[in-house]
């Protein structure tokens, strides 16, 4: 048994609660203005739902698109950052490349890891006027015999494309009929053809406003159509990619569950900065995103609990608000809210305890305690 006591964030504010949880799952949660003796915690502290991070490229120094990525150290590993859950991205790679690396990325869930909820293909299929750090020579246009064979190959959670592409809408349709989350990105996509994708079965845009087609007044284009549908669309808050004044707009402009964090880290996550590699394309880490020897920005090395930390303190949002993006809306996203995103009695015993700095103090997953910062270990008296 594991009790935690502090601000319970449920992610709605629960005030100060003590929350108990027997295995795998959360048991009791009971207001408490002090702390139970043994109890995890303190009044200064933040209970959260554990985090779910669903576009997440490498980590520790292993990149996902690489069938060699060490599995057990990244699932063993993120929860240090409050991650109970995400979804590894392969980016842009040969078509051969992808059944060795969806296969090393299989894998059960085991108490007190992180646990992959399933596989996001970000390309081949994007613009080449938008590729990023993508490898241009790999773009290629939809096919459905190729996105056949990752079906049959991995476990899907998402795949990512640019619908403006010539057969995209018939792959966008197969992929949905399948359960597969299809996002927009790395696109050059006007609004129409935005809305058409939508309409075949599009319900996400990823890490919005990058590598995307501008917004302008006259063409508001794939960026508009987002903010303007109903579309949730995942972002990244390293203050790089996009400025915080900007995360305030779309947080005014999106509804509360149309919006989502993502980190987009690279394998440099965790990692000194220096050089690292991304599907076989080097870039240079400086320890909060990522650049290719040009310049061109790549994806960021911010920890999730960090960009959340940022949501509050730099782009100003309630607290509330921001640990909904990083919890409760991602599990609706990959369609994981009857088990994920919340805390609730009877439901999966996924919690991080924060301290005021949003640093994690504790990680619980799937019952079993993943991390505790050195500094908290000694509280842990109530683990029996």
């Amino acid at each position: 048994m594991i009790r935690l006591y502090g601000h319970l964030y449920a992610p709605e504010d629960r005030g100060l609660c003590l929350v108990t949880l027997d295995g795998p799952h959360i048991t009791a949660i009971e207001p408490a203005e002090s702390q139970v003796p043994g109890s995890l915690g303190g009044p200064g502290a933040r209970i959260l739902p554990g985090l779910l991070d669903l576009q997440l490229n490498g980590a520790f120094g292993d990149d996902f698109a690489d069938p060699a990525a060490r599995m057990d150290r990244i699932c063993r590993d993120l929860p240090r950052f409050g991650v109970t859950g995400f979804v590894p991205t392969i980016v842009t790679s040969p078509s051969v490349a992808y059944a060795p690396a969806l296969a090393n990325l299989r894998r059960r869930s085991t108490p007190g890891e992180a646990a992959v909820l399933g596989v996001h293909i970000e390309g081949p299929y994007l613009s080449p006027m938008y590729a990023g750090t993508h490898d241009p020579a790999q773009l290629r246009e939809p096919d459905l015999c190729e996105a056949s064979a990752w079906l049959e190959a991995g476990d899907i959670e998402s795949v990512t494309l640019a619908p403006e592409l010539p057969g995209a809408v018939p792959v966008i349709e197969f992929l949905v009929r399948n359960g597969i989350r299809v996002s927009l990105g790395h696109t050059n996509a006007t609004w129409a053809e935005a809305s058409a994708a939508a309409d075949a079965g599009a319900m996400t845009a990823t890490h919005l406003f990058n590598a995307m087609r501008p917004i302008r007044h006259r063409d508001p284009g794939v960026a508009g159509y987002v903010l303007e549908s109903h579309l949730a669309a995942g972002f990244i808050a390293d203050g790089n990619h996009i400025a915080f004044e900007t995360i305030r707009m779309i947080a005014r402009i999106k509804a509360p569950d149309e919006l989502f964090l993502v980190t987009d880290a690279l394998a440099g996550l965790g990692m000194p900065p220096g050089k690292y590699w991304l599907a076989g394309r080097e870039y240079i880490s400086d320890g909060t995103c990522g650049r290719l020897p040009d310049g061109t920005l790549s994806g960021s090395l911010l920890p999730l609990n960090r960009a959340l930390r940022n949501l509050v303190s730099e782009a100003g949002l309630d607290p509330a608000v921001a640990i909904r993006l990083a919890t409760l809306n991602p599990a609706r996203v990959a369609g994981l809210e009857a088990s994920r995103g919340r805390i609730e009695v009877g439901r999966n015993a996924d919690v991080v305890v924060v301290g005021d700095d949003w640093e994690v103090l504790a990680t619980i997953a799937g019952g079993g305690i993943a991390y505790t910062r050195a500094a908290a270990a000694e509280l842990v008296g109530s683990v029996e």
